[in-house]
C-alpha cells in the first residue's frame, strides 16, 4: 500500500525530517524568540516570548492618564505586534534549522487535518461500537430465564 497516496503525505519522509530536526535541534543555540513593542509616545512597552507569552509590561506614569479604553487598546495592540514579531523570528529560525522543503513545515497542516479527521472517525466508530455492545448486553439479559432464590 502506498501511504503517500492514501494519506496525502509521505510518512517516511516526515519521520526522516523529524529525526533530522531533532538532531539539529540538539546543536541549535539562541533560545526562544523574544520581541519588544513600544507605543509611539514611549509610554507603554511590552516584551513577548514565544515560550511564555507576555514577559514584561512597562507603563510610564503618564500612560495612567490615558482613558482606560485607549490604554487597553494600546496594550493589546503592542502585545499583538510583539507576538507577531516573535513568531516570525521563530518561524525563520525553524526554516533555517529544518531547511527548505522540509515536510515538518510544508505538511504539518495537512498532517494535523488528517489526524483530526481520523480522530473524528475513530470517535464515531467507538460510539457506534459502544451502542452495539449495550444493545447486545440488553438482549442477553432479556433472554435469560429468571430464577427465584
Amino acid at each position: 500500500m502506498d501511504f503517500k497516496d492514501v494519506l496525502g503525505f509521505d510518512p517516511e519522509r516526515l519521520a526522516a525530517d523529524a529525526d533530522g530536526f531533532f538532531s539539529r535541534l540538539g546543536r541549535a543555540t539562541g533560545g526562544v524568540a523574544t520581541a519588544h513593542a513600544e507605543s509611539k509616545d514611549g509610554w507603554v512597552r511590552v516584551e513577548y516570548s514565544c515560550a511564555s507569552g507576555v514577559r514584561d509590561l512597562r507603563l510610564d506614569p503618564r500612560a495612567m492618564r490615558m482613558d482606560s479604553g485607549r490604554l487597553a487598546e494600546t496594550i493589546l495592540g503592542l502585545i499583538q505586534q510583539a507576538r507577531e514579531q516573535a513568531e516570525n523570528e521563530e518561524r525563520a529560525r525553524a526554516e533555517a534549522l529544518l531547511g527548505a522543503g522540509n515536510t515538518l513545515l510544508t505538511d504539518r497542516r495537512l498532517v494535523a487535518d488528517q489526524l483530526r479527521a481520523a480522530t473524528g472517525t475513530l470517535q464515531e466508530n467507538l460510539e457506534r461500537a459502544g451502542a452495539t455492545i449495550d444493545r447486545v448486553r440488553a438482549l442477553l439479559h432479556s433472554d435469560r430465564p429468571r430464577t427465584r432464590p
